[in-house]
């Protein structure tokens, strides 16, 4: 994954947007083409919604995704100089950027070692610790997002490997159906295979 080899925030939160509701593989068709074009938001600001539709259009639904990236990049453009900030408050004040996405950001690119909580991160986290969030944004649920940030390490680089490991660990081994258990390295700790989970 090719943002993930990024360190600026922009094209951390281009892929974001990007990845919603739809396949990593389908991203990698258009990401870099997107990502060199428009290297900076001010660049992307500039742009018309219908060059950004044109260019996102394997990605499917693109009569939405391309006006709110243009509209992102404005924003950016006005309120921060064209600088993507790096605080959770200015981030989700962005139009359509939500607490995922602003966090993966401030991991990927700000240097803050911050959980990315998403339904991978939640399946796995219930089912070998048995925690899961009790509200449908586990941003919201302040006990589980404290739980979820103890998770995570200081080190920086360590906050990232943990977190993107969790995610392709989940993608790979425990999988929404057909976990792999066989395979699991966590598999001696893990609270649902043990059975201990209603």
């Amino acid at each position: 994954m090719p943002w993930r080899r990024r360190s600026d925030a922009w094209s951390v939160l281009l892929a974001g947007v990007l990845l919603r509701n739809t396949t990593v593989k389908q991203v990698l068709r258009v990401y870099t083409a997107l990502i060199e074009r428009y290297p900076s938001p001010v660049l992307m600001s500039s742009a018309s919604v219908e060059e950004i539709r044109d260019l996102i259009r394997p990605l499917g639904m693109q009569y939405i995704r391309a006006p709110l990236l243009v509209e992102i990049a404005r924003a950016i453009t006005a309120r921060y100089g064209g600088v993507v900030p790096c605080n959770l408050k200015d981030l989700i004040s962005l139009p359509g950027i939500g607490e995922y996405t602003a966090s993966e950001v401030l991991l990927a690119a700000c240097n803050h070692p911050v959980p990315l909580i998403d339904r991978n991160f939640v399946r796995v986290v219930y089912r070998v610790l048995g925690f899961k969030p009790k509200k449908s944004n586990p941003y919201r649920d302040s006990e589980y997002y404290a739980l979820a940030s103890r998770l995570v390490p200081r080190d920086i680089e360590l906050a990232r490997k943990f977190n993107y490991g969790i995610f392709d660990f989940a993608r790979k081994i425990c999988k929404a159906r057909r976990p792999v258990c066989a395979e699991c390295t966590l598999r001696s700790i893990c609270l649902a295979l043990r059975g201990v989970l209603s």
